[in-house]
């Protein structure tokens, strides 16, 4: 069996976005990005970081993705040369070929399909390039525009997870999805 694959730096080009490693000019778009009211609601962050915060933490993701065998690959999803999203991949088990996405839009940019862009780009990453077998994703039963996401790139419903996430003092169920790479 073919051992899971370090892939960087990351290059995914898309018909609306390009998925790409982070950079420092990031910061800045990416601290817009993570305060934005609307988004910061759906996100698990017990409050709005600040900019150093956004700062440090670039530059200890961009530490991460060097690590070996690489465990979290965190991109920009950029449009032109404007940040408008982001998309995780993080490698939850290389032994069971295990992996999660996570992806994030700003706000000004809903409803235009770049969420389903994101993670179907991801999912390119995890089984063409990383070669994972399986890989989940997780959602808020409330949340209908980012299960329309994971269900319009092939992922599977596969239960909820109750009071699964304590979030600014409340508990969160979540949506559970799934895909296998002989899915697709």
């Amino acid at each position: 069996m073919t051992p899971i694959r370090s892939v960087r730096p990351v290059r995914l080009p898309g018909p609306r976005c390009l998925l790409r490693e982070l950079d420092e000019a990031d910061v800045a778009p990416m601290y817009a990005l993570m305060t934005e009211p609307r988004v910061f609601d759906r996100v698990l962050d017990e409050q709005p970081p600040s900019l150093d915060e956004v700062r440090d933490a670039v530059s200890v993701w961009r530490a991460e993705a060097d690590g070996e065998p690489r465990p979290v690959y965190r991109l920009a999803a950029v449009a032109g040369d404007r940040l408008v999203g982001m998309g995780t991949l993080t490698v939850e088990s290389p032994q069971h070929r295990r992996g999660e996405i996570g992806y994030v839009v700003h706000a000004d940019h809903w409803g235009r399909g770049l969420g389903t862009e994101i993670a179907g780009l991801l999912l390119r990453l995890a089984f063409e390039q990383v070669g994972l077998h399986r890989v989940e994703a997780t959602t808020r039963p409330d949340h209908v525009a980012s299960y329309r996401v994971l269900e319009k790139i092939g992922m599977r419903r596969e239960g909820i997870s109750r009071d699964h996430l304590l979030v600014r003092g409340q508990w969160w169920d979540s949506v559970r999805y799934a895909i296998l790479a002989t899915d697709r």
